[in-house]
């Protein structure tokens, strides 16, 4: 018996509980990690929420600074 391959597309998390979860990484200062979606690969970054600008979330990781569409992200941990 054959086992069904995984759905390879990767559903992401809804809208409002991506902007819920950066708040609270935001609010208590607590390191994230987020995959978000850039171009057509997926990429992980950890660091702390430092800022909201318009539909974007800058994160500040040891070595830089990055500026993420909210838009992009898929999973937050």
């Amino acid at each position: 018996m054959k086992k069904k391959k995984e759905d390879k597309k990767i559903q992401a998390l809804p809208h409002h509980v991506v902007l819920y979860l950066l708040n609270q990484f935001f609010s208590n200062q607590l390191q994230i990690k987020v995959k978000y979606q850039s171009k057509d690969k997926l990429t992980e970054v950890y660091g702390f929420v430092s800022e909201f600008i318009n539909n974007q979330v800058r994160i500040k990781s040891t070595d830089k600074i990055y500026l993420i569409s909210i838009e992009q992200i898929i999973n937050i941990s």
